[in-house]
C-alpha cells in the first residue's frame, strides 16, 4: 500500500512538482556532515602551502558568488517576462470562450489554458522568492584587517574566506533550487500551452473530417416508383 501511494504521490508531482525534504535521520545525517566541514575548517593546520590554501579559498568563495549572482539574474529575468506575459494571456479568454465555438472545444481550452496559467504563475512565485533569499556572509576590510593581526595571516584569510564561503552555502542553494523549480513550472507552461494550440488547431480539422466522413457514407434512402397506367 505504501509502494502504491508512493507511485501515485510521483506521478502527481510529475504534474505539479514540490521540493520533498529530507528524513529526519537523513536531516540529521546531513547536519553533523556539515558540522564537520565547518570544524575541520576553523581547526585545521593551513600553515603549509598557505599561498595554495588562500587561492583555493578565494576561487570557491568567488564560486559562490557567481552562483548566487547568476540565480538572481535569472530569476529576475524570469519574473519580468512573467510578469509581462500574464496580461497578454488574459486577453486571449474571449476568443476560447465564444458562441461561434463548440462547447466541447471551449472547456477543453479553457482547462488547458487555466493549467498553463497556473503554472506560469507558480514559476512567477519561484522566481520571486528566489530574489527574496538574503543573508550572506562576506569578508570585508574589518575581516581582512582582522587577518594581518594574527602570526600568519595569510592563512587567517584563506579561513575566513573558506568559512564565508561555507556558511554561504545554504542560501546559494535554497537560490539554485528555487532557479531549478522555476524552470520545472516553465518547462509545464509551455507544455500547456503547445498542447492548447494543438488543440486549436487539430479540433476544428477533425471535426470537418468526421462531418466529410459521415456524409460519404451516409446512403439516400430508397425511392418508391409509383407507375400509372391509362
Amino acid at each position: 500500500m505504501r509502494l502504491y501511494c508512493a507511485k501515485k504521490l510521483g506521478k502527481l508531482r510529475w504534474f505539479w512538482p514540490i521540493i520533498q525534504r529530507l528524513p529526519p535521520d537523513a536531516q540529521a545525517d546531513y547536519d553533523t556532515w556539515m558540522k564537520g566541514i565547518g570544524d575541520s575548517v576553523k581547526e585545521g593546520d593551513w600553515a603549509k602551502d598557505s599561498e595554495v590554501a588562500l587561492d583555493e579559498a578565494r576561487r570557491i568563495f568567488d564560486a559562490e558568488t557567481d552562483r548566487r549572482k547568476s540565480a538572481d539574474a535569472k530569476a529576475g529575468i524570469y519574473l519580468a517576462a512573467i510578469t509581462a506575459l500574464i496580461p497578454v494571456l488574459v486577453s486571449l479568454l474571449p476568443s476560447l470562450w465564444n458562441d461561434k465555438a463548440s462547447k466541447v472545444l471551449s472547456v477543453t481550452s479553457l482547462f488547458v489554458f487555466t493549467w498553463a496559467v497556473a503554472y506560469l504563475l507558480r514559476a512567477g512565485g519561484w522566481a520571486f522568492s528566489t530574489l527574496k533569499v538574503a543573508g550572506f556572509t562576506q569578508v570585508g576590510p574589518g575581516e581582512i584587517a582582522t587577518c594581518w593581526k594574527k602570526e600568519e595571516p595569510k592563512v587567517a584569510l584563506a579561513k575566513s574566506l573558506a568559512m564565508a564561503a561555507f556558511l554561504n552555502f545554504p542560501s546559494a542553494n535554497q537560490k539554485v533550487t528555487g532557479i531549478k523549480m522555476t524552470h520545472e513550472y516553465l518547462l509545464r507552461a509551455f507544455l500547456s500551452f503547445t498542447v492548447l494550440m494543438v488543440v486549436q488547431v487539430v479540433w476544428p480539422v477533425g471535426t470537418w473530417i468526421v462531418v466529410q466522413a459521415g456524409g460519404l457514407w451516409k446512403t439516400d434512402p430508397p425511392k418508391v416508383l409509383v407507375m400509372c397506367f391509362s
